[in-house]
């Protein structure tokens, strides 16, 4: 859900899946409780493989979840809320 537009059915659908892993929302509860986090400190935060961050990050930021930023070799994780604020509306007009 990268664009200001209102969601796809199939980009909710993304946010979804990509927030029904206990694994990936581990990962984005450490992600958003700090402005910006290395990719480094949350492997060692998590602990998981780092490995596994990476695979599980790639879901988050492919639904939008996330920002990643380069800076030389390493990654920096950003939590993007407008995701989930427009998730949230979407669901809340169902009721």
């Amino acid at each position: 859900m990268a664009h200001s537009s209102a969601p796809t059915p199939d980009e909710l659908v993304d946010v979804l899946k990509a927030l029904a892993d206990p694994v990936r929302m581990d990962l984005l509860r450490r992600i958003a409780a700090v402005d910006e986090i290395a990719c480094t400190d949350l492997v060692e935060e998590s602990h998981v493989s780092a490995s596994t961050v990476s695979y599980h990050v790639k879901t988050l930021r492919t639904a939008g979840l996330v920002q990643v930023r380069k800076d030389g070799r390493n990654f920096h994780y950003t939590y993007r809320p407008e995701v989930v604020t427009t998730l949230a509306t979407e669901l809340n007009r169902l009721g």
